[in-house]
């Protein structure tokens, strides 16, 4: 049989990054017949590059898809049939295989299982894979998660046959599921000239062609690019067959290239000028396989329509989609296309929008996005079940139901797609397990849950919701154990299984209950009712601990009751906290209380009990009378801290931390923190070293640890000391009046108005730099000690090295002057 020869697309334009890579394609074997950039054009490459290559890429709104809809054609593969693939390109993978991004393939002109791009014609097949599914943070190709096959039908001297290109559609349907991931699409950038719209009499591909159509694989095939040559509609075989997408091409401005042959149903993508992949033989080859080229043709729009199919079809499985078509792709993305007028023709075409196509499957929210305006879905009395999607990966789907009866309410959430969705909930106690939410409910009252994307992808979701209604239990005498700010109840003997005790909440906020026992003794669950013994919380693990957190109301009454027999059981309570908003407010006790507060997790700690306030931008903490302590670890964020006798306050990283009435302060940071610390009215004492400062006085003590800046205030005329102490390292103290700044390791510790300052050099070559601020200064030492006094502050330090003094005429020094000499390297004097 002989074989009809076929050519690729020709290519029209080719763009370089360099000079020299302009003279290395002027000698390669592919130049003759493209259009070179000229001399006077080589200047400006550099800083057109940007924005002469690939300039089109906007108009697929591929960005949009991966961002919004969480698509990458992950699961899918793609069939390249061309002049092969150089899969060992970095953005294709590095290599062939099963373990690469290039799964397998077959050569049919060399009939081998390498499909790789190594004729000296060779680049084209490559160049198409790359727009397909390059993996690159600069060319990213439009389905870069999409596995790749490449068959190539070229042979080195860029020949083709109809005989080739048939058996490698025949080697798509039979090996369609050989891969992990299926070939779901078929990219065909070739094509024999022609132009007409209908099959001409010696098509030989339709009978494959249409069995892919069968298998549900979409067929993208290039346009053809002689439009200036025939001047009017028509496509190129394949493109004309009617089981495939004819593939035109479109400029940056969206308008229809001037070469691009077209009709009325093609989908147009941009074709010129695309950034993509190339062998790296194709400019000579040096080792590095990380080449590549601008090309145009309908060639380059072929791959990006493909591209675009896989996403679709990627959206419509996470929607729950079966047995997805060709035809189903390509009604979708022409009915969603842009139209773009052509003068030449005087028609309009269609031109791909893939953000309209995937808008229009996802269709309207069918839910509020927010807490405020659930979708009220109902009232529960045994099952009620809602359906929903999760249209962008940041969605999330608020309803609002009403318990028909006081009980147990269980929510399952299924959905088409690993939503990794998260439980949002607002009013009752629940717990998150996996899947399922249960929720603690009261008749008449109403609750919102949410279901977010998480996100990660898109998808249908349902909920079945079921109610199972508590028995109202008697009303057995209960343990009255009063008011409760925060009390602990130890070694409590619950003798029956079923033992009551009545609490009442001295501030509107959250109420917290725990007990702690040996479950080995008597496991114990919790109960909590509201003072007309309705449910409004439980909690039944199988440890050694149970929690329940509801909200109370000041001076509401509420019952705890403890199922399960346990001779010693411990019970705390605690009503402490109060949320406004996204401020949290946190009170103390008449007792010496201890709290801890990480701004990394946003967790803070009160009395041993733990909270997490994920959502708040302000906390405030205000203790009590007692003796209180307070620890602070600041996060990665640039961080403030403020302290004052009795009050901390640490900023940064959006959130804003205070404590008042703390009489410990203690904050850990790191070199991008900065600190100042404020001295009391009377007599108080600094110890500070370049990785910790403690200010003390009558009833406090605030200490920071690790901080980068550190300033310390103390009042202008007390009789306030500092002790100064240095590092192994070189350091340097700055002496001027009433400031002393010590500097080393890349932390600086400054105090101002410190009447005596003692400072301890440490190890290295340390330094003393003295500037008078006023006459009759006085400054002397022996060895390497000595002190300096001016306007009335005193420093005294020991194992200095040098001193660098500036002083003033009139000033006093040691009458040691062998000392004086020896100690001070350098005097200058003005």
């Amino acid at each position: 049989m002989s074989r009809e020869k076929t050519s690729l697309i020709p290519r029209r334009e080719w763009k370089f990054e360099s000079v020299e890579d302009r003279l290395a394609m002027s000698a390669h074997p592919l130049a003759r017949g493209f259009e070179l950039p000229g001399d006077d054009a080589i200047a400006e490459l550099a800083t057109s590059l940007a924005q002469s290559t690939s300039s089109g890429r906007n108009w697929t709104d591929v960005s949009t898809a991966r961002r919004d809809f969480g698509l990458s054609g992950s699961g899918q593969t793609v069939a390249v049939i061309d002049s092969g693939i150089a899969y060992d390109h970095v953005a294709l993978g590095g290599g062939l295989g099963a373990a690469y991004r290039v799964v397998g393939g077959w050569d049919f002109a060399e009939n081998d299982a390498n499909p790789y791009d190594d004729g000296p014609a060779g680049y084209h097949g490559t160049h198409v894979a790359g727009i397909v599914g390059a993996a690159d943070p600069r060319y990213a190709g439009v389905a870069p998660g999409a596995d790749l096959v490449g068959l190539r039908v070229f042979d080195d001297q860029g020949n083709s046959s109809f005989e080739w290109v048939n058996s490698a559609l025949q080697w798509v349907h039979q090996h369609r599921h050989d891969f992990e991931n299926p070939i779901t699409t078929v990219n065909l950038s070739l094509g024999i000239d022609w132009n007409s719209t209908n099959l001409p009499k010696w098509a030989t591909l339709e009978a494959s062609l249409k069995q892919l159509a069968d298998d549900g694989i979409f067929i993208s095939v290039a346009a053809g690019n002689s439009f200036l040559t025939y001047g009017t509609t028509g496509l190129s075989y394949p493109a004309v067959s009617p089981w495939v997408t004819p593939v035109s091409s479109v400029d940056a401005s969206g308008n229809l290239s001037r070469f691009s042959q077209r009709s009325d149903r093609v989908l147009a993508a941009p074709g010129e000028k695309v950034m993509s992949t190339l062998p790296d033989a194709f400019y000579g080859g040096d080792g590095v396989k990380n080449d590549w080229g601008a090309a145009s043709g309908t060639s380059m729009a072929a791959p990006y329509v493909a591209g675009a199919s896989v996403l679709l079809r990627e959206a419509m499985q996470d929607l729950g989609y079966t047995q997805i078509t060709e035809e189903q792709l390509y009604q979708r993305l022409y009915a969603s296309a842009d139209l773009v007028y052509d003068t030449a023709t005087r028609a309009s075409y269609h031109r791909v929008n893939l953000t309209n196509a995937l808008t229009s499957l996802v269709g309207t929210d069918d839910f509020g996005g927010s807490i405020t305006d659930a979708t009220a879905a109902g009232t529960l009395t045994s099952q009620l079940n809602i359906s929903g999607t999760i249209g962008r990966v940041s969605d999330k789907d608020f309803f609002r139901f009403t318990a028909a009866q006081t009980g147990t309410a269980t929510l399952t959430l299924a959905s088409t797609t690993e939503l990794a969705a998260a439980w949002q909930t607002t009013g009752g106690t629940g717990q998150i397990s996996g899947n399922t939410l249960t929720l603690s409910v009261v008749a008449g009252q109403s609750y919102v849950v949410g279901v977010a994307g998480g996100g990660a992808h898109i998808g249908k979701f349902s909920v079945a919701m079921s109610l199972a209604a508590t028995e109202t239990p008697s009303t057995p005498t209960a343990i009255n154990w009063g008011n409760v700010e925060q009390s602990q109840r130890e070694g409590v003997n619950l003798q029956t299984g079923d033992n009551w005790f009545q609490i009442s909440a001295t501030r509107t906020g959250t109420f917290t209950v725990e007990s702690f026992f040996a479950q080995a003794r008597g496991i114990v669950d919790l109960e909590i009712y509201d003072a007309q013994r309705r449910l409004i919380g439980s909690s039944s693990g199988t440890g050694d601990s149970e929690r329940i957190d509801f909200s109370a109301t000041a001076g509401s009454t509420y019952f705890v009751r403890a199922r399960g027999a346990n001779s010693d059981v411990d019970f705390r309570l605690t009503n402490l906290v109060s949320t406004s908003g996204t401020t949290i407010d946190v009170a103390g006790t008449a007792a010496g209380d201890t709290m801890r507060w990480s701004a990394a997790n946003r967790q803070l700690v009160v009395n041993g009990v733990s909270y997490v306030f994920a959502g708040a931008t302000n906390i405030r903490v205000h203790a009590g009378t007692g003796t209180d302590s307070i620890t602070l670890v600041g996060s990665s964020a640039a961080e403030t801290v403020t302290l004052r006798p009795g009050t901390v306050e640490l900023v940064g990283g959006g959130i804003s931390f205070a404590a008042l009435n703390v009489e410990s302060a203690r904050v850990s940071g790191s070199l991008n923190d900065t600190a100042v610390l404020y001295d009391s009215a009377g007599l108080d004492n600094l110890e500070a070293s370049l990785t910790s400062v403690s200010l003390s006085g009558s009833g406090f003590r605030s200490t920071v640890d690790g901080f980068g800046k550190v300033t310390i205030y103390a009042t202008a005329g007390t009789r306030d000391m500092a002790t100064l102490v240095g590092s192994a390292g070189s350091d340097t103290l700055l002496v001027s009046g009433g400031v002393r700044q010590l500097t080393g390791g890349g932390v600086t510790i400054r105090t101002e108005n410190f009447q005596a300052v003692q400072f301890q050099a440490g190890g290295g070559s340390d330094a003393i730099n003295f500037s008078s601020t006023a006459k009759q200064s006085s400054l002397g030492g022996r060895g390497s000690g000595g002190w300096i006094s001016t306007l009335g502050y005193t420093t005294e330090f020991a194992e200095v090295e040098s001193v660098l003094a500036s002083i003033r005429l009139g000033d006093r020094l040691s009458t040691d002057l062998t000392a004086l000499d020896y100690l001070f390297r350098r005097i200058g004097v003005r």
